[in-house]
């Protein structure tokens, strides 16, 4: 079966496509455009839209990347979006995220060793990914007991409803897993 991948050609690389482009290779610290973008770019609207939150959401705020790009794969794994949970593995990598620690995120959708505040909080995003009426004052009380601020446990759930976004886009669109992150999850 083709996947829309392989039906709909990547957007025409327009002067502002390609400014977009390389806003997003910039911000994702990545030397190529990845494929999820450039099939996004046949509906250049939707493109406007869709790297800002992205971009917004995973690469800035109080709460640092490697928690968001743990978040993104374990999400990734659980909604099984192959395309996304590849790609943030690969920055996991390139990160630093020990091995171990992506195969569990993969694995069991969480990490059982390590930071127990990184624990919490991935568990938590992931309870999210799965219900969004999971939350309670409970979940707060708890997080801020392991030293996040509200401002912060917002941003881990506005870091859950983006990767469960995400992951519906990357899924409904079928994007084909680029070269470049398969390389890098085989080591090469």
């Amino acid at each position: 079966m083709r996947t829309i991948s392989q039906v709909v050609d990547d957007g025409v690389a327009t002067h502002e496509i390609e400014e977009t482009f390389g806003k997003i290779k910039d911000a994702l610290n990545a030397p190529f455009t990845p494929n999820f973008f450039k099939v996004w770019a046949v509906s250049h609207e939707s493109l406007k839209g869709i790297w800002p939150v992205m971009n917004h959401i995973l690469t800035s705020g109080r709460v640092g990347r490697e928690l968001k790009e743990m978040i993104f794969v374990a999400i990734s794994s659980l909604k099984e979006c192959h395309y996304c949970e590849a790609a943030h593995h690969a920055f996991c990598l390139n990160i630093g995220i020990p091995k171990e620690q992506i195969e569990s995120l993969i694995q069991n959708h969480g990490i059982e060793s390590g930071d127990p505040k990184e624990t919490a909080a991935i568990d938590f995003a992931v309870r999210l990914a799965k219900n969004s009426h999971a939350s309670s004052e409970k979940d707060f009380q708890e997080l801020r007991g392991l030293g996040f601020d509200d401002e912060e446990i917002m941003e881990i759930i506005a870091m859950s409803g983006m990767a469960v976004f995400y992951n519906h886009l990357a899924n409904a669109t079928k994007i084909n897993i680029d070269s470049e992150f398969t390389k890098i999850l085989a080591g090469k």
